[in-house]
């Protein structure tokens, strides 16, 4: 959805990859993936095939944008997610689903509800 948690002042998550040795770089990362409401990017730890994700209560809530108009639903703790064909997406700790019916990627947002100025 663009929440702009992947971007760091200067970089984002892709960039900081070639420093992920710097602890630093590796803290700020896994705080940035932590927050990401869509869940885009996760991590793991070296020695494990899991993915590491917050916890998070089974939830669905409307997100607000700054200027306090409504974009996505954000739907969290493993809630399973099925498209109108029937077919189920991978279920995931969090994800954003559009509401404006503009997304290129529905039903998840891509962020377009507010290039098209999506007011409820």
């Amino acid at each position: 959805m663009h929440a702009g948690f992947c971007k760091g002042r200067t970089r984002g998550i892709v960039e900081m990859m070639e420093d992920i040795g710097d602890s630093d770089v590796r803290g700020r990362v896994v705080g940035m993936v932590e927050r990401c409401p869509s869940g885009s990017y996760v991590y793991g730890l070296e020695g494990s095939d899991d993915d590491v994700e917050p916890d998070l209560a089974e939830s669905i809530a409307v997100i607000e944008e700054v200027d306090g108009s409504a974009s996505c639903l954000w739907v969290t703790g493993e809630i399973p997610i099925e498209r109108s064909d029937g077919e189920a997406f991978e279920t995931r700790n969090r994800v954003t689903l559009c509401r404006c019916g503009q997304s290129k990627n529905r039903p998840l947002c891509d962020g377009t509800h507010a290039k098209i100025g999506f007011r409820e």
